[in-house]
C-alpha cells in the first residue's frame, strides 16, 4: 500500500504541536537512557568498544569509546511503530530499516563484514522498504520524470548512497548527529507546510532520538553513533525526503539534494578524489574534508561546529525556497564551489 495520505489515526493521537513535542521528548529520554545503559555495559563488559589502538585511518579519539549510540535511536523508531502504527505497510518499512541497521551494527560489535556484503544488505533493506510501500523517487521535475522501473532503481541506490553519506561524515563529536538534526528540522518544517503529519511525526521522533544521543556525543564524545546508527539514520532521512518531495505539493524533488548536499557531496567528491589517486573508492583515508579541518585546527568539537555553520545557511535557504527547483539546484552548486575551495585551502595548510 502506497503512503499517499495522512494517517488519520496518528493525526488524531498526535495532531497538535504540543503532542509533536511530546513525541520528541519521549524519543529523547528513551534514547538518552539507552545510550547511558550502553555506555555502562560497554565499560563493564568491553563490547561495542572502538579502541584507541585500532588501525582505522579516520580515528581521532584518544580513549576507548562505545560506538553503539545508534541503538537508542533505532529503538525509539521501532517502539513508536510497534505502539502506534499498525498499518501493514509499516512492517515493510521497519523490516527494511532493521536490515540496514544490521549492516552496520555487525561491524560495531567487531564482526567483520565486507563492503560488498554491507552494500547487499543495504540494497535489500531499501528494496523491502520502498517497493511495497511505493516510496519511489521518480519525479525530478523540471529536469526529468523517470519511468517507474528506472525510478525504483534510482531510489534504491540513492537511498543507499545517503546511508553511506551519513556514515562517511560520522568521525567527530557531534558532526553527523548535528547535521542530521538540522536536516530533520528542515524536513519537519516542510512536512508542516505540506500538512503531511506522518512525516512531521517521524521527523520529530527521530529529532528527539538523535538529541538524546547528541548530549552524550557532543562535546565530550562519551559514545559514538557507530555504523549501525549512521546507516539507519541516513536510510530514514532519505525515506522521509522521498515521501515529502514526491507527495508534498509545495516541495520540489530537489529539496532533498539541497538539504543533504554536504554529506552527499562528501561521498561523491571522495569517490572521485580516490579514483584520481588510484585508490579504492571504498577504502577509508584521512583526506576527508572534516579530517583536513581537524588537522588544521587540532580541535575535535570545533571541527564539527565549523561545518555546522557552513551547512546551516544552505539548509535554511532550502526551506525558504523548497518549491523552487532552480534555486535549490543553484544552492547545491554554490555549496559545491565553496566546499571545493575550502578543501583546497585546508589541504594546502596540512
Amino acid at each position: 500500500m502506497a503512503i499517499s495520505h495522512v494517517l488519520s489515526n496518528l493525526e488524531a493521537i498526535f495532531g497538535g504541536m504540543n503532542r509533536l513535542a511530546a513525541v520528541a521528548l519521549f524519543a529523547f529520554f528513551i534514547s538518552l537512557i539507552t545510550c547511558i545503559v550502553v555506555i555502562k555495559l560497554s565499560q563493564k563488559f568491553c563490547f561495542f568498544i572502538d579502541r584507541v589502538d585500532s588501525d582505522k585511518p579516520q580515528r581521532v579519539h584518544t580513549f576507548a569509546t562505545p560506538r553503539a549510540g545508534g541503538i537508542g535511536i533505532f529503538l525509539v523508531f521501532v517502539l513508536f511503530f510497534a505502539l502506534f502504527v499498525r498499518e501493514f505497510w509499516s512492517f515493510y518499512l521497519v523490516t527494511g530499516a532493521f536490515i540496514v541497521f544490521v549492516s552496520g551494527i555487525l561491524e560495531d560489535i567487531s564482526i567483520s563484514v565486507s563492503p560488498k556484503t554491507r552494500l547487499f544488505l543495504q540494497v535489500l533493506g531499501t528494496a523491502i522498504a520502498i517497493l511495497p510501500t511505493g516510496i519511489i523517487i521518480a519525479d525530478l521535475s523540471p529536469v526529468v520524470v523517470l519511468p517507474y522501473l528506472i525510478g525504483a532503481i534510482f531510489s534504491i541506490f540513492g537511498i543507499v548512497g545517503v546511508c553511506n553519506s551519513i556514515n562517511i561524515i560520522d568521525g567527530f563529536n557531534g558532526l553527523a548527529a548535528g547535521v542530521c538534526l538540522m536536516v530533520l528540522g528542515a524536513i519537519f518544517a516542510g512536512a508542516l507546510i505540506n500538512e503531511m503529519y506522518f512525516v512531521a511525526l517521524v521527523s520529530a521522533l527521530l529529532f528527539g532520538g538523535i538529541a538524546g544521543f547528541f548530549v552524550l556525543n557532543f562535546p565530550a564524545g562519551k559514545i559514538f553513533l557507530g555504523d549501525g546508527g549512521a546507516y539507519v539514520l541516513g536510510f530514514l532521512i532519505a525515506v522521509l525526503l522521498g515521501i515529502l518531495t514526491q507527495q508534498g505539493e509545495r516541495t520540489s524533488a530537489w529539496f532533498g539534494l539541497s538539504v543533504m548536499i554536504y554529506p552527499i557531496w562528501e561521498v561523491v567528491f571522495s569517490i572521485f578524489r580516490r579514483l584520481a589517486s588510484n585508490f579504492s573508492p571504498v577504502q577509508p583515508d584521512r583526506r576527508h574534508f572534516h579530517m583536513l579541518i581537524f588537522l588544521a585546527l587540532k580541535r575535535n568539537s570545533l571541527t564539527s561546529v565549523l561545518i555546522w555553520f557552513l551547512n546551516l545557511p544552505f539548509i535554511v535557504l532550502s526551506v525558504v525556497f523548497m518549491n523552487d527547483a532552480y534555486i535549490l539546484i543553484g544552492l547545491s552548486a554554490i555549496f559545491i564551489i565553496i566546499y571545493t575551495l575550502m578543501y583546497r585551502i585546508f589541504k594546502a595548510q596540512v
